[in-house]
């Protein structure tokens, strides 16, 4: 489970682990993992946090391994891991920025799978990589991470018929808009605008783009916005269905969007 440190993957590990998962949790805040560890350990399952890069291939391999390792097989990967800069293309955007969007998004996730399949040959499994309706539409704000999603929605399909025969699942999880702290880095009068929606004062609050925001903001998103944003343990219930399936059923892709699209001056965010 890559990115288990928040958001999305956090709520995924916790929901598969209080099934009775055995969990590996990948991401880069260690509390937050561990306390998800000890959830999971709590609801019956077992943890094993391995904090790490997933763009660094040592990083990935090792990850795959310690789930064999630790707990005989690899049934289920969860390629979660996601980057959103939030940057332009055509008004002086940021190459680094663009880099790190296809490293992350596309790289690693293929890294993910490339790894998974490597243990599941002969044996089954199921990969679950999560992209983004954005992968369905043209982004002219945010066109890097639209680029990324298109790309690892095609890696998926490609995966999926590659795959066939082999009793190797696959299928992609497509959310729009979900209150996780990948809004961070959106451009400061945008994340300032979307605080004071939420009744959140900025300053007071220690607003800062491309920090983690204060859980308060989160949490008022979740609330607050249900019509606009859906909340992580959504994701995780797609997640969870589609890895309970029989094995004679194969849920090759799940669409998920809120009811209604949050739409602020200069930003439309995919939903």
């Amino acid at each position: 489970m890559t990115g288990a440190s928040s958001g999305i993957g956090l709520a995924i590990a916790k929901s598969l682990g209080t099934e009775g998962g055995n969990i590996v949790l990948n991401g880069r805040q260690r509390e937050n993992m561990d306390a998800a560890a000890k959830e999971i350990e709590g609801g019956g399952g077992k943890a094993l946090v391995r904090p790490g890069d997933v763009t660094d291939e040592q990083v990935m391999i090792g990850l795959v391994d310690a789930a064999v390792e630790t707990f005989g097989a690899l049934d289920v990967m969860v390629n979660n891991a996601g980057y959103n800069p939030f940057d332009s293309v055509i008004n002086g955007g940021d190459y680094a920025k663009w880099k790190e969007t296809l490293d992350v998004n596309v790289l690693a996730l293929a890294l993910g799978c490339r790894e998974a399949v490597r243990v599941m040959q002969g044996k089954g499994g199921h990969i679950v990589n999560i992209t983004s309706v954005a992968a369905r539409s043209a982004e002219p704000d945010d066109p890097m991470y639209a680029a990324s999603k298109h790309a690892a929605g095609a890696l998926t399909e490609s995966l999926r018929l590659a795959l066939e025969g082999k009793n190797i699942r696959m299928t992609a999880i497509m959310p729009g808009a979900v209150a996780t702290n990948l809004v961070r880095s959106m451009p400061e009068e945008q994340l300032f605008a979307l605080g004071r929606m939420l009744g959140v004062d900025p300053e007071e609050a220690g607003i800062k783009p491309g920090e983690h925001l204060p859980q308060e903001m989160l949490d008022r998103v979740a609330t607050m916005g249900k019509a606009f944003v859906m909340s992580p343990e959504d994701v995780a219930q797609a997640v969870l269905f589609a890895v309970t399936m029989p094995e004679s059923v194969y849920v090759n892709e799940i669409m998920m969007r809120p009811s209604q699209p949050l739409q602020m001056p200069g930003m439309n965010l995919p939903a």
